[in-house]
């Protein structure tokens, strides 16, 4: 048997480095893609709070705070979408060094939140209290009167 080397021929070498490169390349778009999404989703948000905020046109201080609110989650959105994912993920790790105990509880409710959203999603069974019992009726007997 011819004796064949540990090392990777110059084709099969490139051919791998290629398939990386599309692989990270890929990745890339994508998380960029999500990153983008996430930004427009949380604008959305701040464009809720602050139409939800217009209603309180009567009381200027709870429409302060309305518009307060928009603003800073529109600069998160606005943050969101300027920084890299090396960064953010950066971000992320280090508030939750800083303030574990408050990560966990927020990983906690966004659990409690996304299972609730994922339960209530299908059908939901009616109780038996509530349900419609269909009646049976036996064919009518002839009611004619035979003379």
């Amino acid at each position: 048997m011819p004796y064949r080397s540990e090392q990777a021929a110059p084709d099969e070498v490139r051919t791998e480095s290629d398939f990386g490169a599309t692989v990270r390349r890929q990745t890339s778009g994508y998380v960029r893609q999500r990153k983008q999404d996430v930004a427009r989703a949380v604008s959305d948000v701040a464009d809720v709070i602050r139409d939800n905020g217009k209603g309180f046109a009567k009381a200027p201080q709870v429409k302060a705070f309305f518009d307060s609110a928009a603003d800073g989650i529109n600069e998160l959105a606005d943050d969101i979408d300027r920084r890299t994912f090396p960064e953010l993920y950066d971000e992320v790790e280090a508030a939750i060094r800083r303030r574990p105990v408050v990560a966990l509880a927020t990983a906690a409710l966004a659990g409690f939140v996304l299972l609730r959203l994922v339960r209530d999603a299908g059908p939901r069974p009616v109780p038996r209290s509530h349900a419609v019992v269909p009646l049976v009726v036996p064919p009518a007997a002839s009611t004619r009167v035979r003379s």
